[in-house]
This record gives C-alpha cells, sequence and structure tokens, in this order.
C-alpha cells in the first residue's frame, strides 16, 4: 500500500515535470538572445551613465541572470532584431515578481527615438505594462519600414534573490499558455487548500504531533502564490507590499516547519533526543530569523538559512542510517523518511539557485513547488496509515491486557476455591482418620475387615496428602505466603514425611547421614516444619510411585554452608522429552512407554516451591534408566527474618 502511494505521487511529480516542458517555448534573454550586462554596486547609476559605459566594461552573458542575495543593481541591454518581431507582434513577460525595482527602457533600434521608461517590481505598485496579468507583460508591436528592431535595457535591483527572466512570445501562444497555467494554478492551489484543510482536521482529530507538523508545512503554499504572483493579481494593490513581505516571510518559514517535520516524521523524538533537540533549536532559528526583514539583513539571515540546512541534512542522513542500522525504522517507513530528505534536498537546490552557485533552470526552479505538494501529501497519507498502524497494536496490546487481568482473576478465583475446598475436606478427613483408628482398636472378626481397613487409610492418607498440596500450593501462589520458621530437626522431618507415604512391602526407606545410617544425630534447621514435611513426601511418595520394588535411600549432607537431601529411587527414570516440565504445575512425568501413574501433577511443584521459598532449590541430580535422584538444597545458615514471597 505504502509503495502504490510513493508511486503514485512521482507519477503526479512526472506529470507536472512532463506538462511543464510541452508547453510552448518562448524565446528566452539569455538562451536565446545574448545580452551585456554591468553590475553596478551603488545602485545609483542612471541610464545615462550606463549609455556612457565603454563597451568594455560590459560583460556579455547567454544565460539567465541570477546572482543571489546582492545590493547592486543590474543593467542588461539586448536588441530585439527586425526579423524577429516582423511578422507579428511580441510580448515579453518579466518574472519573478518579487523583485522590488525592475525598470524597461526601450526605444526602435536606428533612429533616435527617445527611451521609454516603463516600471515593474512588487514594491513600486501596480506594474506600468500593457496586460492585466500576473507577472509584468509588455507588447513590442512590428517595427516600422525605417526601424530594424527595438533596442531594450533593463535595470534590476531587490533585497530577494535577483533572479530575472524575461521571456519573448507570440501573443497566441501567450495566450495559450496563460490559460494553461492559470488553468494549473488553480487545480494547484485547489488541492493546496484541501490537503492543508485535511492535514489540520486529522491533526485535530488524531491528536498527533508529526500530523500538526504537517499542516504547518501549509504556509509554504502562500509563499508559492506570492511567488507566482497571484497575491496582487487577486487581491490588486489594496493591501500595499503585502505580496513582497509574504515571500520574505513565508521563504524564512519554510524551513522551520520542513525542518519540524522532518523530525516529526523520523520520530527523532523517541529514537534520538539528542538530534531532536538540534533540529528543533534549528527550527527556532530559523523562525528569529524573521527579524532580518525589517532589520534590513535578510541576505544575511538567507545565508545562515543555507548553512543550517547543510547541517541538518547532513545529521538527517547520519540519523537515519543509524535508526536503520539500530533497526529502529522499519523498511515499511522508508517512504516517509525518504520524503522530507527529497524535499529538503529539493530547496537546497533552489536555494543554490537563488544564491547563483548553480545556473539557473525555471524548470528545475518550479519543480520544487510541485514536489511539495506531491509530498506532503504522500508524508500524510503514509502518516495516517502509521498512525492507524499504532493505534491497532495499541488496541490489541490493550486487549491482551484484559485479557491477562481475566486470566488473572480467574487463577485467583481458581486458588481460593481450591484453599475453600482442601480446608472443608480436612474435617471429614480427619474424622474419618479417627473412626478409623478408633475401629482398628477393636479385633477385626476376619481378615477382609483389616484389608478393607487398610484400603480406608490409604485413600483417607492420599486423600489428605493431595489437600495439603492444594493448600500449600494456593499459599505459595497467593504472592503473601508466610513463612513460619522456627528450628526443625530435619532427620526427624525425613522420618515423619515418609509416614505420610503409601510404602508397600516391596519398598524399603534407607536412611543416611553423610553416607552412614543415622542412629540418633539431629540436624537442625530454621525452617517452616510444616511445608518442609508436604515437599519431603511429595518427593519421596513420587520415588516409592515410579518405583516398582526396591530401595528408596535418602541421604544428608552439608558442604559449603548448604545442606543436601539426596532422595534416589530405583525406578526406570523420566523420559528425556519430558525432563524440562517436571517441575511444572499439573503435569505429570513417566518412563518412556509407560503409563501415567495417579496424581494431581502438584507434587514436584510444590515442593520445589517450598524449597525457593526457603532460599534453598530442588533439581534432578541424576535421571538414568536405573532410577532418578532429586536434591533438596536447603541453606545450612540460620534464617534470620520471616520470608515473604
Amino acid at each position: 500500500m505504502r509503495g502504490r502511494f510513493l508511486f503514485a505521487g512521482l507519477f503526479l511529480a512526472g506529470i507536472l515535470l512532463i506538462a511543464t516542458e510541452s508547453a510552448a517555448r518562448p524565446y528566452s534573454v539569455g538562451p536565446d538572445i545574448p545580452y551585456a550586462l554591468y553590475e553596478d554596486s551603488t545602485g545609483r547609476m542612471t541610464l545615462e551613465e550606463f549609455l556612457a559605459l565603454p563597451e568594455a566594461d560590459l560583460l556579455q552573458a547567454t544565460r539567465s541572470l541570477s546572482k543571489g542575495y546582492t545590493g547592486s543593481a543590474f543593467w542588461l541591454r539586448f536588441t530585439l532584431p527586425a526579423d524577429m518581431v516582423e511578422a507579428d507582434a511580441r510580448w515579453m513577460q518579466l518574472s519573478p515578481v518579487y523583485l522590488d525595482e525592475l525598470t524597461l527602457y526601450s526605444r526602435p533600434l536606428g533612429g533616435d527615438t527617445p527611451w521609454q521608461r516603463r516600471e515593474a517590481g512588487d514594491r513600486w505598485g501596480p506594474p506600468d505594462d500593457d496586460l492585466n496579468y500576473r507577472f509584468a507583460v509588455y507588447a513590442f508591436a512590428p517595427p516600422g519600414p525605417a526601424e530594424q528592431g527595438y533596442e531594450i535595457i533593463l535595470r534590476v535591483r531587490s533585497t530577494s534573490a535577483v533572479i530575472l527572466v524575461p521571456t519573448l512570445w507570440q501573443p497566441a501562444a501567450f495566450l495559450g499558455q496563460a490559460a494553461w497555467t492559470t488553468s494549473f494554478w488553480s487545480f494547484y492551489f485547489g488541492m493546496a487548500a484541501f490537503s492543508s484543510a485535511l492535514a489540520l482536521l486529522l491533526a485535530v482529530y488524531l491528536n498527533s504531533r508529526t500530523l500538526w507538523s504537517i499542516s504547518s508545512v501549509s504556509v509554504v503554499y502562500l509563499g508559492i502564490a506570492s511567488v507566482q504572483g497571484y497575491v496582487n493579481w487577486v487581491l490588486g494593490d489594496i493591501w500595499g507590499p503585502l505580496q513582497h513581505y509574504l515571500t520574505s516571510v513565508t521563504t524564512l518559514l519554510t524551513y522551520s516547519t520542513v525542518f519540524w517535520m522532518s523530525a516529526e516524521v523520523l520520530n527523532l523524538r523517541s529514537h534520538s533526543p539528542r538530534f531532536y533537540r538540534v533540529v528543533m533549536v534549528a527550527a527556532g532559528l530559523s523562525l528569529l530569523l524573521q527579524f532580518s526583514i525589517p532589520l534590513g539583513f535578510y541576505a544575511f539571515a538567507k545565508n545562515l538559512q543555507i548553512v543550517i540546512c547543510l547541517i541538518i541534512g547532513s545529521m538527517a542522513v547520519h540519523a537515519i542510517i543509524r535508526l536503520y542500522r539500530l533497526r529502529l525504522l522499519l523498511s515499511a517507513d522508508g517512504a516517509i523518511v525518504i520524503l522530507p530528505v527529497v524535499l529538503v534536498a529539493t530547496g537546497l537546490m533552489q536555494e543554490l539557485m537563488l544564491q547563483g552557485y548553480i545556473g539557473f533552470s525555471p524548470v528545475l526552479f518550479g519543480q520544487w513547488q510541485f514536489m511539495m505538494m506531491a509530498i506532503m501529501l504522500m508524508v500524510m497519507i503514509l502518516v495516517v496509515n502509521r498512525i492507524r498502524d499504532e493505534r491497532r497494536m495499541i488496541a490489541e496490546q490493550q486487549q491482551m491486557t484484559r485479557e491477562l487481568r481475566v486470566e488473572r482473576e480467574a487463577s485467583f478465583n481458581q486458588r481460593q476455591f481450591m484453599a475453600m475446598v482442601s480446608h472443608e475436606f480436612r474435617t471429614p478427613l480427619a474424622v474419618i482418620s479417627a473412626a478409623l483408628q478408633n475401629l482398628r482398636l477393636h479385633p477385626a472378626a476376619w481378615e477382609e475387615v483389616e484389608r478393607r481397613h487398610d484400603k480406608i487409610q490409604r485413600a483417607a492418607d492420599r486423600l489428605s496428602q493431595l489437600t495439603d498440596n492444594c493448600l500449600a500450593d494456593a499459599r505459595l501462589t497467593a504472592g503473601t505466603l508466610y513463612l513460619d520458621t522456627h528450628p526443625v530437626d530435619l532427620i526427624a522431618e525425613i522420618r515423619s514425611a515418609a509416614g505420610l507415604v503409601d510404602m508397600s512391602d516391596t519398598h524399603r526407606l534407607r536412611l543416611t547421614l553423610e553416607g552412614r545410617p543415622a542412629a540418633g544425630e539431629t540436624v537442625t534447621l530454621q525452617a517452616d516444619g510444616a511445608l518442609l514435611r508436604i515437599a519431603l513426601s511429595n518427593v519421596l511418595d513420587n520415588a516409592m510411585k515410579y518405583s516398582a520394588r526396591g530401595d528408596v535411600d535418602v541421604d544428608v549432607t552439608e558442604r559449603d554452608g548448604v545442606v543436601t537431601v539426596a532422595i534416589r529411587d530405583q525406578g526406570s527414570g523420566i523420559a528425556e522429552d519430558q525432563v524440562a516440565h517436571i517441575f511444572d504445575r499439573y503435569r505429570r512425568a513417566g518412563s518412556s512407554g509407560s503409563v501415567y501413574r495417579r496424581g494431581a501433577g502438584l507434587g514436584l511443584f510444590v515442593a520445589r516451591q517450598i524449597a525457593l521459598a526457603h532460599d534453598g532449590d530442588l533439581v534432578l541430580a541424576d535421571n538414568t534408566p536405573q532410577g532418578c535422584c532429586f536434591e533438596f538444597r536447603l541453606p545450612a545458615r540460620p534464617a534470620t527474618r520471616a520470608d515473604e514471597q
């Protein structure tokens, strides 16, 4: 989509270029009609003084006059031979319109007829010309029989850039060209008004800093209207030298707005805050240069702006390269990034023409105005698309946040429910266990009753263990776990935990301390005894459950301030593809090809969380086809705090 917008904009600029090139071509003073040039640095030379100059003091020129910002007055002298005007009248158009003083002297060639003087220029007032048009136009009738053409002298002086492009037209060709250009500029300014209004409305609606910067560039259109002479042509002379000052003001404002737009489009505020501040300082300095107009150093301000433009342009290229290398700019944003750079580059070329550093070309000079329209529309469309994408991403993030909040609430409610149910189970389970113990006090009438008692006891113990795990899980995941720590005997806790495990006649528990059978020794830890007992019983229960028969070895060692409880079984090991998930909640693991055993999948998860709450850990230390070894690693130092997890 962005590529199509970019292609459409470039196609529009190309059509405008072709249309400009295809207009009927007049004679141009310089390329078609050479002229003699003299620079009057004082600006006080009269016509008589100029005519008295020797030919050696005059410079022969064949290019359009372009001398940049200077206080000098320039005199041009050339002739229109009879063969150029004998068939039809010629109309001479003098442009541009922002020249302060423009004087035309003319007389028939080959006689002593007095010079006819006529005035133009935007500081002079209404031009003393022959046609009501936005540019000054003077008509030259076919010469008489005794005349050999026309001799013409032009004097030009301006506080703006001194550029003069006199062109001679056949009347019919001029009227056709004037009708075409008037229609074109009507369309252009209509599109300018539309794009400016659209940019302003979008800026207000979306409240986007980038769109505000784009809408500020609309001030350039007012400058283009002044350069093209439409301000005085439409409003007349009722506003005095309005067009003159608008040209200067909008020319200086252009750089401030373009700098600002480039900074916002590149998103330098986020990506490169330091460069953003530099660009905004440059934009502010360009605004301050407005004072150069009434203070009389407009030429200095324009030269300073070129220096600023070169510095900012170089820094912008460096910033673009850096942002791409850091992957802060997506390839889809390439068009948005490049277009302001193209605008600055074309504007810089225009300034170099105005300064006289490169040859003046009316076609290239005008293309900046066309490029301005195309680039502004494309940047606006692309930025709106980018804002739309960003807002869609924000909406998706908000949706994900809402879903996460709902999931957290559901998880919290689930924990609350499990804790409530588990707590309610404890009382009836205690009643069942107590009743069963009372039944065991009386000798059973037959062996079948004893087996049923054992089955009831195992079921009650299993349900009690599941209830303890559920309560422990609720405490561990509530975010406000409080450890009731006190000195506990680790050896005693292991024996107590083993008593909670359903151990068959084919299993045997071997408890050792530093590899030697544990007798009456003690290993004291500062821990929450109830939670530690649950953790140990969970791992011991797994060892019994996943071992058909054999020994379950429990060895307690202390090294470097860490007490390790190693629990090794003689099962068939854990499948490799399940090792990474054995400590996940609600996951049950087994050996490859084995069936899953009974259980809720909370045992290892709860055991590890309890170890972590004690600043320790539970790890799978060994996993072979001959069995597994799980290790509790707990700090031997006494805990001095009530842990909050």
